[in-house]
């Protein structure tokens, strides 16, 4: 294959590949805030709010029953630090008894939270609530702990989880990552290759749409060959390093209307999927552009300053959820930060994704006509 035969591509694989499958190591060095801390810290504030609510707040009936949920609140807290200590799953053998489920404990404590809520009458509300986290942060914590129940999933107590490092990985395939990966397969190759090879690629035997396009098809089979290889052996090396964690672990994904709770696995295939459909539009713009500007430098600054036209929508409307252009990105739409403008979701993903396919092969189906073939002589090309 003759763009496998090119020493750059062959280090810029390398280079990928490299990077992506040593991830998990890089990333184990981090220095990260475990559960059972937060667990810990949780704890506390629940003891400085029984020293900062006034004792007679507690003497109505309300305040005594937010009394006696607080301190079930830290007896459960207690609980969970002790379980999520002896990294067992969500009990402790031998003592099940004492010590319950982590999951029943995480839903009972997140219903005293929404009764904190709802306690209009309680005087020190407002000091109440300033420790509690929101309805929706509540409410999501509810259907996290409810989807653990359901498909009988332990807590993980470890974020440096083979699983949870996946989940970060593919995160930042996704976004501006792909990219600048595509941008720099695309830009270089397509134009060096109708200079140098002019006096055979005038339309024979091959037009230049096919050329266009079996080049865009051969980079970003390379790249997602790597990435896939890559991502593969980052995976099974962070396996080596510890056992826990698993691919049915849940995490959050924005569903157009409100947030829902799916597997890891579920969450990596779709969003890998998503990327490769947004990428093959990407490379086949930088494919085409570097061969109108036949500068590789402007090429990558084009295609990678695409990535933030969505941000122009936090400073004015983006018309509609239908804004092709909220879909450049696949992150923000996935985490719900477009939650505001309405029911943003992948179908809609889907249907942006196509419509620039079929704007960039309409609009470089007239630009390849205006383009003179080769520097030095105004020869167009003849299709």
């Amino acid at each position: 294959m003759k763009v496998l035969r090119d020493w750059k591509v062959r280090i810029l694989l390398a280079a990928l590949i490299l990077f992506v499958a040593t991830y998990s190591t890089l990333y184990q060095n981090r220095s990260v805030e475990l559960p059972i801390e937060e667990t810990r810290a949780q704890y506390t504030d629940t003891q400085d709010l029984f020293r900062a609510i006034p004792q007679e707040h507690f003497e109505t009936e309300t305040g005594q029953d937010i009394y006696d949920r607080l301190a079930r609140q830290q007896s459960i807290l207690g609980m969970q630090r002790y379980i999520l200590s002896e990294k067992e799953g969500n009990t402790v053998e031998g003592l099940e008894e004492i010590v319950s489920d982590y999951v029943d404990q995480g839903i009972e404590m997140a219903e005293n939270q929404l009764y904190f809520h709802a306690a209009d009458d309680f005087e020190s509300q407002e000091l109440l609530l300033t420790f509690m986290p929101s309805e929706i942060e509540i409410n999501n914590r509810l259907k996290f702990l409810n989807y653990l129940k359901e498909n009988d999933v332990a807590i993980d107590w470890n974020p440096m989880s083979p699983s949870l490092v996946l989940y970060t990985l593919v995160n930042i395939i996704a976004g501006v990552f792909i990219y600048i990966i595509a941008a720099i397969f695309g830009a270089d190759r397509f134009s060096r290759d109708q200079e140098n090879n002019w006096s055979i690629t005038q339309g024979l035997p091959y037009t230049w749409k096919f050329q266009w396009r079996q080049r865009t098809f051969i980079s970003w089979v390379l790249i997602w060959m790597t990435l896939i290889i890559g991502i593969l052996i980052s995976y099974f090396v962070s396996r080596l390093s510890t056992d826990t964690g698993t691919l049915m672990y849940p995490v959050q994904l924005y569903d157009g209307e409100s947030a829902v709770y799916i597997s890891i696995l579920q969450y990596v295939v779709m969003t890998l999927l998503l990327a490769m459909a947004l990428s093959y539009v990407i490379i086949k713009l930088s494919t085409g552009l570097s061969w109108v500007f036949r500068n590789i430098y402007l090429t990558i600054t084009i295609v990678v300053a695409i990535f933030f036209i969505p941000y122009i929508f936090t400073i004015i409307s983006p018309l509609g959820s239908w804004n092709p252009f909220l879909y450049i990105q696949l992150l923000p739409m996935l985490e719900g930060e477009w939650a505001d403008i309405g029911n943003v979701n992948i179908v809609k993903m889907l249907i942006a994704i196509a419509l620039f396919y079929i704007l960039i092969e309409i609009l470089f189906h007239f630009i390849f006509k205006l383009i003179p073939t080769r520097t030095g002589r105004l020869e167009r090309r003849k299709n």
